[in-house]
Order: C-alpha cells, then sequence, then structure tokens
C-alpha cells in the first residue's frame, strides 16, 4: 500500500525538479534529443502518467544515454517508466518541441507490448502505467501524445513535424 504522505512529498519534488529543468534550459539553452515509444497491444496504447502538469499522461519515453542507440534507448525507456518489455518494431518520425526555453527533438518508435505494464511504485517521475483504446484515452492526455497515436492509426510513419 502507498503511503499519502510519501506520494505528496515525491509529487512536491517532481515538481520542482520539473521547474528547475525550465529555469536551466532558459538560462543555458541546451539542445536534448531524446525518443518516446507508441507501444501498442492489440488495438490499445500505452500511456505513462507522470506525477505532475496539467497533462500528466503521455508516451513513455526520455533521454539517450551517451552511447546508447536511439532504439535501445526506446525500448529501456518503455520498461523503466511502464514496466511493459516492449520490440521495437519501427521508426514512426523525429519531431522537434520548441517551447518553454527548450529545443528538444524526439525520436519516436513504435513497438508492440511483450508484457503486461506494472508500473513503478513509489518512482519520483511516473506513478501509472496503463493501456487505453484511442477512443477512451484518460483526461489530460498530452496533445502531442494524442497526435502521435492519431498518426499510427491513420497509418502515416516516416515523419518529420512539430511535437
Amino acid at each position: 500500500m502507498t503511503h499519502p504522505l510519501r506520494e505528496l512529498a515525491l509529487t512536491s519534488l517532481y515538481n520542482l525538479l520539473i521547474r528547475l529543468r525550465l529555469l536551466w534550459s532558459f538560462v543555458f539553452r541546451p539542445r536534448a534529443i531524446g525518443v518516446r515509444v507508441i507501444v501498442q497491444r492489440g488495438d490499445e496504447f500505452l500511456l505513462v502518467r507522470h506525477r505532475g502538469g496539467k497533462q500528466p499522461w503521455g508516451l513513455p519515453g526520455g533521454a539517450i544515454d551517451r552511447g546508447e542507440a536511439p532504439a535501445e534507448a526506446a525500448r529501456r525507456e518503455a520498461l523503466e517508466e511502464s514496466g511493459c518489455p516492449v520490440t521495437v518494431t519501427g521508426l514512426h518520425g523525429v519531431f522537434h518541441y520548441l517551447a518553454h526555453g527548450l529545443s528538444d527533438y524526439v525520436i519516436v518508435f513504435t513497438a508492440v507490448a511483450d508484457g503486461p505494464p506494472a508500473p513503478p511504485h513509489g518512482d519520483l517521475e511516473i506513478c501509472d502505467a496503463q493501456f487505453f483504446h484511442p477512443d477512451r484515452l484518460p483526461a489530460g492526455v498530452d496533445a502531442g501524445s494524442a497526435r502521435r497515436i492519431g498518426e499510427v492509426r491513420r497509418g502515416e510513419r516516416n515523419l518529420y513535424r512539430a511535437w
């Protein structure tokens, strides 16, 4: 069972770290390259819920480690954030995110689930992971993630556009 005070402390810390990251990005203006993964299980899509923000639900993903191949980073991030092992099936596209002082590029892969999600307990960043039918996505899905799911449903691929 999760302790409410611990969850509150983790959520508060997460939101503070997000604000500090934005401040750091505004001052130093780094360019980041990360990955996101569109994981399917039948006609459902995997989303993870972050601890904060107005749109906490999104596709799993994160930074590429030094020396790591982008597809391997996508597989690793999906497993770390959702507990769901995946097989990467292809490249969906490359997207740029230029807002809030950020200049990020996101490589988006498609994948199939090799098991059920097992979201981390007591994690600083992620507090839930579930599969959803695209017609019944939860409230608070970030717009970019919703667009990527729509693109996959329409059969679009090899894209380069804004997140």
